[in-house]
């Protein structure tokens, strides 16, 4: 009987379908993946440069009191790492120094953590004659991706901007076209 109305698909048609809807969802997709490794990969090239990661921060306070859920008899408290201030680094120890005299009781340990386990699982820290609780309360290492991230995210989206512009440019180059077979 009779076919399906309307003009026949040809290959001019297919192709001009793929270049208007194909071509700017991959662009789309481009730049947005290449937004996500700039972003990435700028930020890893300047996070020491800013101080953004590296030192990690100390929290000094008044020990706690044993009691309380833990206290009674049989019950087993955590063992907790005694320090003197002659066992501390001098970064630990100008940091614990620093973070008394914080509202915050928090300091950056700027330097070697010499003792990082003890403080990770909370110390107990003896200086001028007072015991203090010591532990890491943020350690924010530095973010490792690969050089490439930078430029590879620019790259694409460039080419995720030439994808979203090809449709306007296919609608010029047929209009040209057009324009020199109708003579005008």
């Amino acid at each position: 009987m009779s076919e399906t109305p309307g003009p026949p698909r040809t290959d001019r048609t297919a192709r001009g379908a793929l270049l208007t809807y194909g071509a700017p969802l991959v662009g789309a997709l481009l730049v947005s993946v290449g937004i996500a490794g700039s972003v990435l990969g700028g930020y890893a090239v300047v996070q020491a440069e800013f101080g953004l990661c590296g030192n990690p921060t100390i929290g000094v306070s008044e020990p706690p009191a044993a009691t309380g859920a833990g206290s009674g008899p049989g019950a087993t408290s955590p063992v907790l790492a005694r320090l003197d201030a002659q066992d501390l680094s001098p970064a630990e120890r100008s940091a614990v120094e620093r973070a008394l005299a914080e509202p915050g009781g928090q300091a950056d340990v700027r330097g070697a953590l010499a003792n990082r386990e003890a403080f990770e699982r909370g110390a107990l820290v003896s200086l001028d004659g007072t015991t203090y609780y010591v532990t890491v309360v943020s350690s924010v290492e530095c973010l490792g991706v690969d050089p490439l991230v930078l430029p590879l995210g620019l790259v694409a989206i460039l080419l995720g901007i030439g994808g979203v512009l090809t449709p306007p440019a296919y609608r010029r180059l047929l209009e040209r076209g057009d324009a020199g077979r109708f003579g005008r």
